[in-house]
């Protein structure tokens, strides 16, 4: 009877023991997979106010030249939500003009590349795409 009693109890023991380790493994996988989750939501935070900061250097670039046709860029913009840089404006006169610009918010860098065919009397654009490496502009 006593031996009875004896493996009972390492039955107990190894029975909380292994529910232990599993119960350790599936909190440390829930850690780890929350972390990731608010990684990737920070990312894409970062993300959208890139976008949008590209987006308003953008208007105002396009603004600016349409009020002066020898507006040149090269100038660099700062947000509450971070910074955009408007590169050196391409071509002259009022057709055929290359906007790029670059916007850094967090560790997230958004490049928009904006082709006009022209100006005046209206902005026409043959082109306004998000680019991985400018094309039309160079990194003056």
């Amino acid at each position: 009877m006593i031996k009875s009693s004896f493996r009972s109890g390492y039955t107990f023991l190894l029975a909380v023991l292994f529910i232990g380790a599993i119960s350790i493994a599936v909190t440390g996988t829930m850690l780890l997979l929350s972390w990731v989750s608010m990684h990737n939501v920070e990312i894409m935070e970062n993300s959208g106010k890139g976008y949008e900061l590209a987006m308003t250097c953008t208007e105002h670039a396009l603004l600016e030249l349409f009020e002066d046709f020898t507006y040149a860029g090269n100038e660099e913009i700062t947000e509450s939500n971070g910074t955009c840089f408007v590169l050196p404006i391409g071509g002259a006169g009022y057709e055929n003009r290359t906007l790029c610009i670059e916007s850094e918010s967090g560790n997230t860098i958004r490049r928009f590349e904006t082709i006009l065919k022209r100006v005046l009397p209206s902005i026409e654009v043959a082109a306004w795409q998000e680019v991985e490496v400018f094309t039309s502009c160079s990194y003056e």
